[in-house]
């Protein structure tokens, strides 16, 4: 006589089951959400306010740099009160050499500093939109968010071939009623106010 084994149908109950969960776990559709990334960077108070910055550390580095060039200016005129051989003229030829050093030096320092600068804001918008979507999608059940790279026109002074600037693009059509760009904008507007004490 035959014994009867119940593993075949653990197996096919537990096959089943997972079957109900999965279907269950998909049943709810995906809620998908796109942004304009240059709209919400051209919107944010916070990101105007580091753009403001990064305008008076420039100024400021500007204003040093010109000091520095007239400092030069000023040598070289300084320089022609002596004669070409003289201890003078010697002496303020070497400041004069030390002075353009000093300038250079400035100047590759403030383009790196600016740059840099430039970058670190650029991160940090960046970062902090994440942030806000990542509250946003949470408190609205939004399941991805997408950059709507659709609807900016191609660059016309662009000199890469049409079919590349195309090809670059992730989304060829988006449905303006799924861009959540303004709600992103003015909540992280309010949130920066607020850390502001306004």
């Amino acid at each position: 006589m035959r014994r009867f084994s119940p593993l075949p149908i653990t197996l096919f109950l537990a096959l089943a089951a997972i079957s109900l969960w999965a279907f269950k776990s998909f049943e709810k559709p995906t809620v998908i959400a796109t942004v304009d990334l240059e709209r919400l960077y051209n919107g944010l108070d916070e990101h105007k306010a580091g753009e403001k910055r990064l305008e008076e550390t420039m100024k400021e580095l500007g204003a040093k740099s010109e000091k520095l060039g007239l400092a030069i200016q000023s040598l070289q005129s300084e320089l022609e009160n002596f004669k070409a051989d003289s201890p003078g003229f010697f002496e303020t030829s070497n400041k004069i050499e030390d002075a353009i050093g000093n300038f250079k030096a400035f100047e590759e320092f403030s383009k790196y500093k600016f740059e840099n600068e430039k970058k670190i804001l650029l991160r940090g918008t960046y970062q902090a939109i994440k942030s806000s979507l990542g509250d946003i999608c949470k408190a609205q059940q939004i399941d991805a968010v997408f950059l709507d790279d659709a609807t900016p026109p191609f660059d016309p002074k662009d000199t890469r071939p049409v079919m590349t600037q195309i090809s670059g693009r992730r989304m060829l059509w988006v449905n303006p009623a799924i861009d959540i760009s303004d709600v992103v904008i003015k909540q992280m507007n309010e949130n920066f106010s607020k850390r502001q004490g306004k």
